[in-house]
This record gives C-alpha cells, sequence and structure tokens, in this order.
C-alpha cells in the first residue's frame, strides 16, 4: 500500500474493520449463489454509504480542530488542500467533500447526518443538500430539512437537485434574485486548440439558454441510420457543428468588418493538389487543418486566388549547410511553407483573383432535385445536411457540372476525402462506393 496516500499503521478502533475488509478479498465469490451474490452486493453498497457518513463526521472533527497535517506533525493551510494531497482528490472533489462534512456536522444539517450514518440516504444525496441550502440562513434550513431529506429518500441525486433548487426558492423567494444573478455572472464558454489538433469546448449556461441549446441541437443530433455508428456524445459534437454551419450558411448573422461570418481558410496550392510533405490548411487560431480537410471544404467554397512571393524563406536547398534530403530539411521546407506568425517565410502579395463560388446556387438547387439528399448508399441525411462534392476534384481538371457532381452528407464527406472511401458514376448514373484498402496486419 502506498504510504503517500495511506499509512499503513492503522489507528486504534480501525484494525477490526481493515481485518473485515481482508477478510471479504479473500472471499471466493465464484461460489455464491446468484442471489446471494446479487443481495451482498445490495448491504456493501449501503454499508459503503454509512462508512462515508462516519469518515465525513471525523473529517469535519478534523477541520474543526485545525489537526490537518498532524499525522506529520505540520498544521495545513487548508484541510481541503491536505486532502487533497494526502488521498489524491481533484482539488474541486476535496473542496466539496470538506464542504458537505462542515455542513452535515458543523452547521444545520444534523438531521442528514445522522440520515446517512442510518444508511437512509447516500452520500451523493447529502452532497446535493448540502449545495443546495448554502444560501439559505440557518434558521431556515432547520426548518426545511424535513422536507428535503423527505425528497432526498424518494429521489435520485440529479432529480433530488432540481427539488432543492425549487424549495429552496420557495423557502425564501426574497434571495432568488440574487441567486440568479449569481449564476448569470458565472455563464460563460470557453475554446482552447488542444496539443492533438482538436478544439476543447467548456461552459456554463443558465438553465433557460442549456433548454434552448438542447432544443437546436436535438433534432440534428438523433442517429441518421438504425447503424449509425456514434455514441452519443460525438452525436452532440456533430449537431453543434451542424448548427454552426447553417447559422453561417443562413446570412443572417451580424456582419464583421463588411462581410457577414465565415470560416476563411487558407492553403497552399500544392496541398490542394495533393502533394506530399506540405501543410495543410491554415485556420484563424485553431491547429492547422489536414490536408484532406481542407480538400474537402474546397469541394463546396467560395476559393479567391492568391499569388504571394516567399521572402528569405528557407527552400532546403542547402545553402544554410543543412541536409536537403533528410528529415531536417523537409522540415525547414515546411516551416519555410507555414504563415509568418508560425514561423514561416514572410510573403508579398502579387496577385489576388476575385472570389468565385465553386457550385453556384441553381447547381445546388439541381442537385437536391436530383439526389434528394446525402447520394452515398444507405444514407437518408436531408439535402440540408448535405454538401456538394466533386467526384473527380476540381483542382484536378474535374468540371464542375452535374455530372460530377455529388451531394453528400458531412459525415460521409468526411468519409470520402479523410477516410479513403471511393466514390464514382457509372455510366448509367448509379453511384459505386469503394471502401478504403485494409491495412496489413502487424505482426506480433
Amino acid at each position: 500500500m502506498d504510504s503517500n496516500v495511506y499509512s499503513d499503521t492503522r489507528p486504534a478502533g480501525l484494525g477490526p474493520l481493515a481485518a473485515a475488509v481482508d477478510d471479504l478479498a479473500g472471499q471466493d465469490l465464484a461460489a455464491l449463489p446468484d442471489a446471494e451474490a446479487a443481495e451482498r452486493v445490495l448491504v456493501l453498497r449501503g454499508l459503503l454509504e454509512r462508512l462515508e457518513g462516519q469518515w465525513l463526521r471525523e473529517l469535519a472533527a478534523v477541520d474543526a480542530r485545525g489537526a490537518a497535517g498532524a499525522e506529520d506533525g505540520v498544521q495545513a493551510v487548508s484541510t481541503a488542500g491536505w486532502l487533497r494531497s494526502r488521498t489524491r482528490l481533484g482539488a474541486a472533489d476535496a473542496a466539496q467533500r470538506v464542504r458537505v462534512a462542515r455542513a452535515l456536522h458543523r452547521g444545520p444539517l444534523t438531521g442528514t447526518a445522522r440520515a446517512l450514518a442510518a444508511g437512509e440516504i447516500s452520500s451523493a444525496h447529502a452532497a446535493v443538500l448540502a449545495r443546495g441550502i448554502q444560501d439559505l440562513r440557518p434558521r431556515t434550513t432547520v426548518e426545511a430539512e424535513p422536507v428535503l431529506l423527505d425528497a432526498a429518500r424518494r429521489l435520485d441525486p440529479p432529480r433530488l437537485r432540481r427539488v432543492v433548487a425549487h424549495l429552496c426558492d420557495v423557502a425564501e423567494p426574497e434571495a432568488a434574485d440574487a441567486r440568479a444573478q449569481r449564476q448569470h455572472d458565472q455563464r460563460g464558454l470557453w475554446l482552447s486548440p488542444t496539443f492533438q489538433g482538436m478544439v476543447a469546448v467548456d461552459g456554463l449556461l443558465e438553465a433557460e439558454a442549456g433548454e434552448a441549446l438542447l432544443a437546436a441541437l436535438e433534432p440534428l443530433a438523433r442517429p441518421g441510420t438504425a447503424d449509425d455508428g456514434r455514441n452519443a456524445a460525438q452525436r452532440r459534437a456533430d449537431a453543434l457543428t451542424e448548427l454552426a454551419r447553417r447559422a453561417l450558411e443562413g446570412g443572417s448573422l451580424p456582419q464583421t468588418g463588411g462581410v457577414r461570418p465565415q470560416v476563411m481558410v487558407t492553403v497552399e496550392l500544392a496541398s490542394l493538389l495533393g502533394a506530399a510533405g506540405v501543410p495543410g490548411g491554415e485556420g484563424g487560431w485553431a491547429s492547422p487543418l489536414p490536408v484532406e480537410t481542407a480538400r474537402r471544404l474546397a469541394c463546396d467554397a467560395a476559393v479567391t486566388r492568391a499569388v504571394v512571393a516567399r521572402d528569405g524563406g528557407h527552400s532546403g536547398s542547402g545553402d544554410d549547410g543543412g541536409d536537403c534530403g533528410g528529415l531536417a530539411g523537409r522540415l525547414r521546407a515546411a516551416v519555410a511553407m507555414l504563415p509568418p506568425a508560425l514561423g514561416g517565410a514572410p510573403s508579398r502579395p502579387l496577385d489576388l483573383g476575385r472570389t468565385a463560388r465553386v457550385v453556384s446556387a441553381a447547381q445546388r438547387n439541381a442537385l437536391a432535385v436530383r439526389d434528394g439528399g446525402c447520394a452515398f448508399p444507405g444514407c437518408d441525411r436531408p439535402v440540408a445536411w448535405c454538401e456538394a462534392h466533386h467526384l473527380r476534384h476540381w483542382l484536378s481538371g474535374g468540371p464542375t457540372d452535374l455530372a460530377n457532381l455529388v451531394l453528400l452528407c458531412r459525415a460521409h464527406h468526411r468519409a470520402v476525402h479523410e477516410g479513403g472511401w471511393r466514390i464514382h458514376r457509372h455510366a448509367h448514373g448509379d453511384l459505386k462506393v469503394t471502401p478504403p484498402p485494409r491495412r496489413p496486419a502487424v505482426a506480433a
């Protein structure tokens, strides 16, 4: 046992408990009848909750005495900090447990402490009650606790949380506005790029805003087909992306800098043409986009030609004495092609062509009539979910006409570009898709 977490020495009174746990660990569970095995799971859960109640009682006593750290002859700055360092709890978890211990054994929730010790409620229920009454006056909490406990004995913690919020508003309606304002001030949305090339999204929404977001995501987050392999979290992520894409394409958002909001990606021509060893597209602030993602976006986008000259960049020709043929040379050449903000060579624009829409509005309407939605075999996603795809990429000489165009939903458009699927049209008009070749198995 790791002495940094729990001491190998057992304080007086805990020896029988440790021996009982050791005895349980040595029992042969396979020999138990099914009914007894199931019953043991339920009984042990109740005992664990009672033990958690005792642990909170003793934690409150240590906190009240300022004894955190006394086992090492020191005085910890805070009980939560001591608990975090010695038991490896997260910061928020440690702080919450100290708050619950104080509310149950140094605050007004004495009835809740007794109910937890008797196994009538769980520690999760106690945490909900401790959190819910933090804005109530102590006298109000004492009067309201029996009603709150009745609810805790009947409901699971998520539903109890909703009931407690309602009952607290009833108990002290004059404090409801202050609670609502505090929640309003806590709202926020945080986005940050990760080292893996993803974008992390975190945030807090008020109840009304959360309901509105869920209502908007729900129809877009449904499984596309019976064999949709995405889990619920992946479907919600795709739905949020689809919601943003529709808002951008709808043209109803306020303008920024005189133009409507848009996703702008800068990409080297060599990348679009499929050359190896060149960077992908560069967005506004997130990680660089993979080459195939940039090619997929170019299928159905407004494209502006910009001819530039690189100034003072490393071309990998060996002028600086480096190894032009090895990895170092290829990396220097790649760095030179990055935007100047990322260390690439400064560029001078020589020519800026007019923006041209690859697929016109009329062609898009014609595709909607002809394909009626995603044309990938077996997919029934509607037109609104689809993008125009060039069967032969237009940068490779593929014409932008209906015979070379097909509607694909975002998932199947991604499967064709990033997933390696191939799709082409027979002479009689039917589409044929070919899965990516299987990678050879790696020998063990």
